[in-house]
């Protein structure tokens, strides 16, 4: 039996999901969030830096509780499976980056879990979030179907909760699919691509729209003439013409500055909007030229706190209670979680300054905590589970 990823032989990435059909839910206009994401290059530099720097991110299968034990036997075998989860995608790079696509475009990112007659996930593919419908009238159910796949106006194959992921990063009361963030973008994205074409259209034509009056006592042949010389001379070239007979010597502009059509304001006006929607700062889109050394460092710390460490949290939230959990691999009992180990390597300045200026140096976390946090196995040892302090001559523990 094929899978919905082998048997979608060609984009189905259009508006087939976008009705409600026997209460079963899609997304609309997926197609053009598609063209959007592939032809605005804000939105695809938005898109490449969060899926890149997901899809890069070291990642493990560590203790979900740190103080109780867990089968290193299975945490190896899922490390494994997450490494090589289908025979197409012989990397988690290769598998992840698709899902993180169509959660960030359309705020649907699907896996599709294939099992054995046993029961046991074998395999794990990436599906075109545009061609799932979700069940609006779904109510918990083990026993029911709640996802189905529309890649042609019919339905072809349909899953129960247990053998589909369906991520959301925006979940809402009234809908049973989640509002992606270029919903949110329609008309900024609308406004900066009819910009772009705009100020296009002004660079290959010399001269803007609009109309050309000669003034007064011009004849139709001088008309005619002038036309024939701008066509051939001026037009799409940016090169200056010359004429005679009029009463006063001018120069007569055909073109407006850029500071006169206020467009690099505009565009950074919205690329602000594309930034914010997406979790990031200005400077990470390139816009930097009212950026210092201290608000980089700011700003890059913002975009971290806002945007990735959340959609980190999320994707590995995800995997960890859909697939690590899976009674594959032994449930919720075996302890095992998916962790990205570098989500909480960095603190923030400003939280580590109220820190280190509330507690005067002394420490308030000791080193096991802090590997845990990170997603890391504890040291053995009761001095790594003790508070320890930097003295002029040793280290110690410090007495709580």
């Amino acid at each position: 039996q094929k899978t919905a990823y082998e048997m979608c032989g060609r984009d189905w990435s259009s508006d087939v999901c976008s009705s409600d059909l026997n209460g079963k839910v899609g997304k609309n206009n997926v197609q053009t969030f598609r063209n959007w994401a592939e032809h605005s290059e804000w939105v695809r530099g938005a898109i490449n830096i969060r899926r890149s720097q997901i899809s890069s991110a070291e990642w493990a299968i560590v203790p979900h509780d740190q103080t109780k034990p867990y089968p290193k036997r299975e945490a190896k075998r899922l490390r494994d499976f997450f490494l090589t989860p289908n025979p197409r995608n012989d990397s988690f790079r290769s598998f992840i980056e698709p899902i993180i696509e169509d959660l960030l475009v359309l705020d649907a990112g699907c896996i599709e879990k294939v099992r054995n007659l046993r029961g046991e996930i074998v395999e794990m593919w990436p599906v075109d979030g545009a061609t799932i419908r979700v069940s609006a009238d779904w109510d918990g159910d083990p026993g029911e179907y709640r996802y189905f796949w529309y890649p042609d106006y019919k339905e072809r194959a349909r899953w129960l909760n247990q053998d589909f992921v369906y991520m959301i990063g925006n979940p809402r009361t009234y809908s049973p699919v989640g509002l992606s963030n270029l919903e949110t973008l329609k008309l900024t994205i609308e406004a900066e691509l009819y910009g772009h074409e705009y100020n296009r259209r002004q660079v290959a034509g010399a001269a803007p729209d609009g109309v050309m009056d000669l003034g007064e006592n011009v004849t139709r042949d001088q008309v005619r003439e002038f036309r024939s010389f701008f066509e051939s001379e001026i037009a799409g070239k940016g090169a200056i013409g010359f004429i005679g007979g009029s009463k006063n010597p001018k120069w007569i502009p055909f073109r407006q500055t850029s500071r006169d059509m206020q467009f690099l304001e505009w565009q950074i006006y919205l690329v602000r909007k594309i930034a914010v929607v997406f979790g990031l700062s200005p400077q990470d889109l390139g816009v930097t030229y009212d950026v210092n050394r201290a608000s980089a460092e700011i700003q890059q710390q913002s975009s971290e706190d806002r945007g990735l460490r959340p959609l980190m949290a999320l994707i590995q939230d995800y995997l960890t209670e859909e697939i690590v959990w899976d009674p594959t691999f032994g449930g919720q009992d075996n302890n095992l979680a998916f962790r990205f180990t570098a989500l909480n390597l960095k603190e923030t300045t400003a939280k580590a300054n109220i820190n280190k200026m509330a507690l005067s140096g002394v420490p308030w976390k000791t080193v096991n905590e802090a590997r845990i946090e990170d997603g890391r196995e504890p040291l053995k040892g009761k001095q790594y589970d003790s508070l320890l302090m930097v003295t002029p001559t040793e280290i110690g523990r410090a007495h709580v």
